[in-house]
């Protein structure tokens, strides 16, 4: 009778023994499953703070090609730089107003020049191949056909045209 008893006991302290091993099981699947809950948050965060930085440095990278000012001011000196470069006559330029958006500012110009079609497109070209960044928005051309005096013949079969031109860019706020 001594031995059943004792291996009752025995019996006993194993299934409580047990259960208290099972129940702390549970509770560290249960932390090691918010635990990696947490990890996988935390990695996502990290992604995104990753490509936060990617584009802030990409943003840096390339603010040296917008203005530093919300002025049209920049756009309209590159605009006749470039006209007396390629040797365009440059007949009237005004600002549009700016053009506000959430992280950035819309800064435009209206522009017409009389030049001939080789004259025309060394202009965008140079527009275009600027290291800033200026972008042709509208482009209405008109040829302009009139005598042309000191001139040779074939210069004067070459069209003059009338261009008006929206040009802009951006600064970032």
């Amino acid at each position: 009778m001594k031995k059943n008893a004792l291996i009752l006991i025995g019996s006993l302290i194993l299934f409580v023994s047990l259960l208290m091993a099972n129940s702390t099981y549970q509770k560290q699947t249960a932390e090691i499953e918010n635990i990696q809950k947490d990890i996988a948050e935390e990695q996502q965060k990290g992604a995104v703070l990753t490509r936060i930085a990617v584009t802030e440095s990409i943003i840096k990278r390339y603010s040296q090609y917008l203005p530093s000012a919300k002025d049209n001011q920049w756009i309209l000196g590159q605009l006749g730089d470039i006209a007396d470069q390629i040797g365009v006559s440059l007949i009237s330029i005004s600002p549009r107003p700016p053009k506000e958006g959430d992280k950035y500012v819309l800064l435009s110009v209206d522009a017409e020049i009389r030049c001939d079609y080789n004259q025309f497109g060394n202009f965008i070209s140079k527009l275009e191949s600027s290291p800033q960044l200026i972008r042709l928005d509208d482009v209405q051309l008109t040829v302009i056909r009139e005598s042309r005096d000191n001139i040779d013949m074939a210069a004067q079969m070459e069209p003059l045209a009338k261009v008006k031109l929206i040009v802009s860019t951006l600064y970032l706020k």
